[in-house]
């Protein structure tokens, strides 16, 4: 019996877990952001940070640095994660990361296979934004404090989500969004892209936590496009939302357009928009209607109409579909001749409406798109005017 209860035991101890990975929280650092360079000895230049717990709450800070940013050059991702420690003094927490900066040289360059990296790494989640640096060093991104947020990168991620809800200016890119997107058939991937402004050297400075006008700032301007693994061009914000208007992901965004006798002009607040598109081949030629239907409340006007009037809107939404038809017809025209690749991901489109006609184009859709004919309808609906129905300010 002595015997059974025994074996019992040893049985019961298999089922128990043990901590044989763990590390004390004195001995990590969770890394918050990443940034990715040319090296100037090595292939790449590998920039973390990482934040202080104590420094990002008002109860326990003492006034250090929130964070801290390093930098290490090596050959490949994978070789400078595991050795940062060279550099840094704590084990490096990866799985906390929010962004990850590249900078526009190694875009243009196609130098992106480190990818694979982050798209493999267990230890890495797939929910972190992706963007360019334009003009300057990815690592400098990182290095630029700022009042809302003390760590830059966590100010960066929100600064992205915000523009993408509020207005549509920036495309909610994550890791398995552009692995998803690049082996696509019918699409080409894209990135948010942003700029610094100022002096890069105070960035990092205490001043320009405290200024109420800081010396440096992270400015989301515009959009990198890809193809075949390079950097095509850049978009601008608007361009951007056009490119968010047809995949049908605006969440809310101003428009603005030119009043009757197109002097003045008005702004149009989109609450909701729904985007659905027909794609097939005719006569050989690939061709897709485009209709976007919105809905939304007249947000400011110049304009003269007397909006208690049966009718008043009419006006007003047929100038913004004439805007927007016009300016979402110019950016797929841009697309075609200089970037020469499908960012909307029409191609995709046609291949799960009339997969018989991609099949052709399978390997060679941007010859497809690049003939492929274009309709755009664009359906706006003024549901109100807000708080006040006349303008303030009356025509004298």
């Amino acid at each position: 019996m002595n015997f059974l209860k025994c074996i019992l035991l040893l049985c019961l101890l298999l089922l128990l877990t043990g901590c044989w990975d763990r590390n004390e929280l004195a001995k990590t650092s969770i890394v918050t952001g990443m940034a990715v360079d040319k090296g100037e000895s090595f292939k790449y230049k590998l920039t973390i940070e990482t934040t202080e717990a104590r420094e990002m709450t008002a109860l326990t800070a003492t006034g250090l640095a929130s964070s801290n940013v390093a930098s290490l050059e090596g050959n490949t991702i994978g070789e400078l994660v595991s050795k940062f420690n060279v550099v840094n003094a704590t084990i490096p927490i990866y799985s906390h990361m929010r962004v990850l900066v590249i900078s526009e040289e190694l875009a243009k360059d196609g130098m992106l296979d480190f990818m694979d990296f982050f798209d493999r790494n267990r230890q890495i989640r797939d929910d972190f934004l992706i963007v360019i640096a334009r003009t300057g060093k990815a690592g400098d991104i990182l290095n630029v404090n700022n009042m809302y947020k003390k760590s830059p990168s966590l100010k960066l991620f929100t600064q992205l989500t915000t523009m993408q809800k509020d207005w549509g200016g920036a495309p909610d890119i994550k890791l398995n969004d552009y692995t998803r997107i690049y082996n696509s058939e019918g699409q080409a991937p894209v990135l948010p892209a942003v700029q610094l402004i100022g002096d890069p050297k105070k960035g990092g400075n205490i001043e320009n936590l405290k200024s109420e006008a800081p010396d440096n700032q992270v400015k989301v301007n515009s959009l990198a496009a890809f193809k075949n693994g390079k950097l095509a061009g850049y978009a601008s914000l608007y361009e951007v939302r056009d490119l968010l208007f047809v995949q049908g992901k605006i969440k809310s965004t101003s428009i603005d357009a030119k009043c009757v006798d197109e002097k003045k002009k008005f702004e149009y607040r989109v609450t909701h928009s729904t985007t659905k598109i027909t794609a097939k081949e005719v006569k050989g030629i690939p061709n897709f209607y485009i209709k976007i239907k919105t809905e939304g409340i007249l947000d400011g006007t110049e304009c003269l109409t007397k909006l208690g009037n049966a009718g008043a809107f009419e006006s007003f939404e047929l100038s913004i579909n004439k805007t927007m038809e016009k300016e979402i017809k110019e950016f797929i025209k841009k697309t075609k001749e200089e970037f020469n690749a499908d960012i909307f991901g029409l191609g995709d489109l046609l291949r799960e409406q009339d997969y018989k006609n991609f099949k052709k184009y399978k390997d060679t859709w941007d010859d497809g798109y690049a003939k492929a004919k274009m309709h755009v309808d664009f359906n706006s609906e003024i549901k109100r005017s807000g708080l006040r129905k006349e303008r303030y300010i009356e025509n004298k």
